[in-house]
């Protein structure tokens, strides 16, 4: 045996052997110089290199501020008062009952929405110048007016079957079906230069 043979052993000569390959013996250390550490262990981060990088904290959301104290001399909110009945202030209380209107009632009404009408003079002079018709809560109204002379009967005519159904319809809060609507006179003031004329 050479002197290579020699120093070479049965499981020597396998760690030798396996030292030859690439990778697999260890690596060879190598000192760093003077005033700096060694190689840190992986996963360290280098002494002078960048640090990583966390990711951002999110402050906790803000408590919203609490509720101002009551103004001084108010007494706390105690139990609402009720009104009779218990019902709450400002709140209709729910009565069993009935409500009625009288056809007497629904005649002034469309009788003084009629007047109101620029144009009419009066009423008619007949037994019965307003007639209402009810059912439920439906109504029909028949009127016989006297216009004032000088104005447009057709227009008048119209002006006072709107404003009769406008008006039972809000004051009544029945609906109107139909407004009929006579004019069986004319009124003529008696300072008219007409009637003076026929003096």
């Amino acid at each position: 045996m050479t002197d290579l043979d020699d120093s070479r052993s049965a499981d020597g000569g396998a760690r030798n052997e396996e030292a030859g390959r690439p990778g697999t013996g260890p690596m060879p250390f190598f000192p760093a110089p003077p005033g700096r550490h060694a190689t840190p262990p992986s996963g360290m981060p280098l002494s002078g290199g960048p640090q990583p990088l966390s990711a951002p904290t999110m402050a906790p959301p803000m408590a919203p501020p609490p509720p101002p104290p009551p103004p001084p001399g108010r007494a706390a909110a105690g139990p609402a008062e009720t009104g009779p009945g218990g019902a709450q202030p400002g709140t209709a209380a729910v009565v069993k009952g009935r409500i009625t209107i009288e056809d007497e009632v629904v005649e002034k009404v469309a009788a003084l929405a009629a007047l109101e009408v620029p144009g009419v003079a009066a009423l008619s002079e007949r037994a019965e110048p307003v007639r209402v018709q009810v059912q439920d809560n439906e109504v029909a109204v028949d009127l016989a007016v006297v216009v004032e002379y000088g104005c447009v009967v057709m227009d008048v005519a119209r002006q006072v079957k709107t404003n009769v159904a406008r008006v039972a319809s809000r004051m009544l809060g029945m609906r109107v079906t139909a407004v009929n609507v006579v004019v069986d006179d004319v009124f003529l003031p008696e300072d008219s230069g007409v009637r003076a004329a026929r003096g």
